[in-house]
């Protein structure tokens, strides 16, 4: 995996990380679509062969942690690098991959789009929840 690829990869899980935290932080609070396009945007700019889209995507993605941090204020995670994924993780990641390319993210319920800020958390450096989220995809 190129370098740009795998930041573009820790990047997406840490904005899912910081939009989780929100939704945690007020209960019943799930993001307008934007955050939910920009991700999918980025995992489908992951999938191509373009450096240039997934460097503008990796801007995009980084500005929105910042965005949602300082909007609600919460931690903007920032992105760091799973050497390892569990087995749990590496499935969910193929889940999450499935759903970012088969949909827009007006396409996806408030259901569907919490799950998928959950699921990118859980693909960081805590794992705990990965197994849960993917029982639940």
């Amino acid at each position: 995996m190129s370098d740009t690829k795998q930041e573009l990869a820790s990047a997406i899980a840490a904005l899912g990380a910081t939009i989780t935290e929100a939704m945690d932080d007020q209960p019943g609070f799930v993001p307008c679509g934007t955050p939910a396009q920009v991700i999918i945007t980025a995992i489908q700019a992951a999938e191509g062969e373009s450096e240039a889209a997934q460097e503008q995507s990796l801007a995009t993605v980084l500005s929105f942690i910042d965005h949602v941090s300082s909007h609600r204020g919460v931690t903007a995670h920032k992105p760091e690098q799973v050497d390892e994924p569990t087995e749990a993780q590496a499935a969910l990641a193929e889940k999450v991959r499935t759903l970012a390319l088969a949909h827009n993210a007006d396409e996806l319920t408030p259901d569907q789009t919490a799950w998928l800020y959950r699921a990118l958390a859980a693909l960081g450096p805590d794992s705990s929840k990965a197994a849960q989220l993917l029982a639940e995809a």
